[in-house]
Formats: structure tokens, C-alpha cells, sequence
């Protein structure tokens, strides 16, 4: 089949509606899933290989054992596959749809305008951290470990949702690019080599530390505004990758927070043995700097970033998908006509948001009273020298408002008191 596909062409169960992506390797479009009965039907992400690559037969049953493997996991922060499989001389992967954009797209235009706040950056490398180590902990139906290893940890393939979630997306491709490239001219996605952990870069045989050391570049990358290996070619990077200096980050910004510097660099250590150990460590103690810093990152401020940032594209998305549906089926209810963002979930008050949501409280071993700070896209984040930063009227209550509500409470708490005195002195 040739490399010409067009709106309305199926793949097995799946009609292309609109393509959003395209690299070197694949092209990625979301699909109308059709289903014998319609409320089963949905909207998905197809990605799609190159026709060229069904050449090699060692290539497909590779691909084709990988995404199966990959099927296996089940987290909330990773991508869901649904299928793995071969249609019309094309082999493709269908997936759940993350509404929303990758954070290379969010880095690239939130930096037109302002870095991402430090607290925001470390939700969302928490996050994925979490969802790296469901990975890395998939096993077969016996139990054993199947040693699942991303290889491509990157801002490109961490995406972010419309309500705020994070999540990973193609794991067990890179397995398959490094097989593709092998066997053919094509090589590996330029820009890719700087997120390379040592040992990757240097063909060695890699395991979850790998993946640790990629998504540490990430947070370097994120909190300080700064690339960390990048070249003047891919063999420069490389090099970088593998002997270049790793700047600490307080020699960048004087006022990054000391122990949120111990825990890049330990991500960052050349020496495995030296790195965390598991991805869960790395999230443990990225959540334990929240914690102890006083730090909450409701999921509605990273929302709001993401309609601030790139909403105007998503919902322009969303509407060219809803017309794809109505032209191609006839139909268009399987996308919501409503906002992409509903309005009363992303703009809420950033202290309220913080405060009501007790879930997220919990989990960092946090009680309402001890919160200091919540974090929002206009909300409060730690500037140079540590000192909170806030935008107008959108960060945490304090000052008079503070003063005031002591006052209030403390008149409350004698007028209590006068009138149990009223009612003893009367029952006498």
C-alpha cells in the first residue's frame, strides 16, 4: 500500500479522521473505532507505520511482539494500547486519544511567554516517574518481570490532557526504531540523542536506570530553561551525552532550591549504581520535596497551563475532528460539543482548588491547615532566592486577609464565651 493516507481510510475497525502527527517512522491520526453496537464505538489514536518497514518480516514480528507487551500495562499515567495489529499491507497501533499536547509543544510555547513554574515541572516528572515504574514493573502471567524499558524518554512523549493528566505514550517503539535502523537508512528521530541515557548512547545493554537518567534530563531541562546535551550534529550530542559537563543547576540560577538540585543530579549520575535505583525513588523523592516545601499542584493548574498555552490550537482540533465525524459518519457525538476545557474545572480559585482537593492533599502526608502554597498557572511559585512569587490577587491568602480571619475568630470565640456565661449565671 502506498504512503498516501487520506481522511475516511479504514484500518480494520478504525476510520482515520485527522491526521496530527507525522516523523520518520509513522504517522499518528485520530480514528472513529466502530464498534456492532454504536455506544461501544469511540474516538482513538491510530499510529500508523510506514509501508516500507512491512518489508522486513523480522521487523514486523518484533514490532508486532513488542506492542503486545506493551498492551500489558495498565497505569494511569501511560498511554493505553488497545491494538496491535496489520490492515491493508500496514501495520499500526491503536491507542487511547490523551486530549491535549506533549510537553515538548507546552516547553516550546510556554516559553514565548514565561518559563514553567518549578513546582509545576516537578508534578509533572512525578508523575511520569510514577508511570515509568508501572512499566518497568509489567510481568508475564506468571509473574515474571518481562524487564520493559522505554528507550525514549523525552518532553515528545509525555503528553498532557486537557483535565490535567499526565501520561506517557510509546513505549516499546524505540525498540523497534533501533531494529528499524539496522536494517534500513533510516536513523534515529533527530533531537532524540540528547535525552539518551549514558549507557544507551554508548550500545550498551540498558535497564529502567536508563530510563531514570532520560527523564532526568527532562527536569534539568525543565527548571532550568536550559538544554542539557545539545551539539552541533548527532555525533556531538552523543558525545555530550556521554562525557559532557553536567552543569549544577544552582551554577545556572543561584536560587534553585538546594535539595531539589541533590535530586536532579542524583537522576543525572553517570554511574548507575549512583542513580535511583527505580523510577518509583525518583518519585518518591521528587513528591517528598513537595511535601516538605509545603507544595500542592492540583491537577487544574496544569489544565489551566495547557488552555493558557496551546488552547486555542486544541480546540481548534477537537472542532476539525467533531467535522471529520459529522462528513465521514454522519455523526459527531462521539466528541463532545462542549469546551475542550469546561470552564468551572480549569479556572477555579487556585487556593480553593488547592484546599477541596483532599485527595491530592492525602497523598502528600498533608492535613488543609499545613498547606502554604498551591501552585497554579497564575497562582504562587518559588522565584530567585526561594521567595514565594504571586500574581495579582491569585496566590495564597495572606497579609490582612490572614489578620482579618484571626480577628473574626477570635470575636467569635468570646461571643461564645459571654453567652455560656449568660446561661450558667440564668440556670442558677
Amino acid at each position: 500500500m502506498k504512503d498516501n493516507l487520506e481522511r475516511g481510510t479504514r484500518l480494520g475497525r478504525y476510520e482515520l479522521l485527522l491526521q496530527i502527527g507525522k516523523g520518520g517512522m509513522a504517522s499518528v491520526w485520530v480514528a472513529h473505532e466502530h464498534a456492532p453496537v454504536k455506544e461501544n464505538e469511540r474516538i482513538v489514536a491510530v499510529k500508523v507505520m510506514l509501508p516500507s518497514l512491512a518489508a522486513d518480516p523480522d521487523f514486523v514480528a518484533m514490532f508486532l511482539d513488542e506492542g503486545r507487551l506493551v498492551q500489558r500495562i495498565r497505569h494511569a499515567h501511560v498511554v493505553e494500547l488497545y491494538e496491535v495489529g496489520e490492515a491493508n499491507g500496514l501495520m499500526f497501533i491503536a491507542m487511547e486519544w490523551v486530549e491535549g499536547e506533549s510537553l515538548h509543544t507546552l516547553i516550546a510555547e510556554a516559553g514565548k511567554r514565561r518559563p514553567i513554574p518549578p513546582e509545576m515541572a516537578v508534578r509533572i516528572i512525578a508523575d511520569a516517574a510514577s508511570g515509568l515504574h508501572a512499566a518497568h514493573e509489567t510481568r508475564d502471567d506468571a509473574g515474571r518481570l518481562l524487564n520493559v524499558v522505554h528507550r525514549d524518554v523525552s518532553p515528545h512523549n509525555i503528553l498532557i490532557g486537557t483535565n490535567g493528566k499526565v501520561k506517557l505514550v510509546d513505549f516499546g517503539v524505540a525498540k523497534a526504531r533501533e531494529r528499524m535502523a539496522e536494517a534500513t537508512s533510516v536513523g534515529h528521530v533527530k533531537g532524540k540523542f540528547g535525552y539518551m541515557s549514558p549507557e544507551h548512547a554508548l550500545a550498551r545493554p540498558v535497564d529502567r536506570r536508563s530510563d531514570v537518567f532520560s527523564l532526568g534530563i527532562v527536569l534539568y531541562e525543565l527548571t532550568t530553561g536550559k538544554r542539557l546535551f545539545r551539539g552541533e550534529s548527532d555525533a556531538e550530542t552523543v558525545q555530550l551525552v556521554v562525557q559532557g559537563d553536567i552543569p549544577r543547576p544552582r551554577l545556572i540560577d543561584p536560587g534553585y532550591p538546594k535539595a531539589l538540585e541533590a535530586i536532579v543530579m542524583k537522576a543525572l549520575s553517570r554511574s548507575r549504581r549512583e542513580r535511583f535505583q527505580t523510577a518509583r525513588d525518583f518519585q518518591r523523592a521528587l513528591e517528598r520535596y513537595l511535601r516538605d516545601d509545603r507544595i500542592v499542584v492540583p491537577r487544574t493548574g496544569l489544565a489551566a497551563l495547557l488552555k493558557k498555552v496551546v488552547g486555542g490550537r486544541i480546540e481548534r482540533r477537537r472542532e476539525a475532528v467533531r467535522q471529520a465525524l459529522r462528513e465521514l459518519a454522519g455523526r459527531h457525538e462521539l466528541v463532545s460539543e462542549a469546551a475542550a476545557f469546561p470552564a468551572a474545572d480549569v479556572e477555579s480559585d487556585s487556593v480553593s482548588s488547592g484546599l477541596t482537593d483532599l485527595s491530592k492533599v492525602e497523598k502528600l502526608g498533608l492535613s488543609p491547615s499545613q498547606l502554604s502554597r498551591v501552585t497554579e498557572l497564575t497562582g504562587s511559585f518559588v522565584g530567585a532566592g526561594g521567595s514565594p512569587v504571586s500574581s495579582a490577587g491569585t496566590g495564597p491568602r495572606g497579609g490582612w486577609g490572614n489578620f482579618a480571619g484571626y480577628v473574626v475568630g477570635a470575636v467569635g470565640l468570646l461571643l461564645a464565651a459571654v453567652m455560656l456565661v449568660l446561661y450558667l449565671a440564668r440556670a442558677r
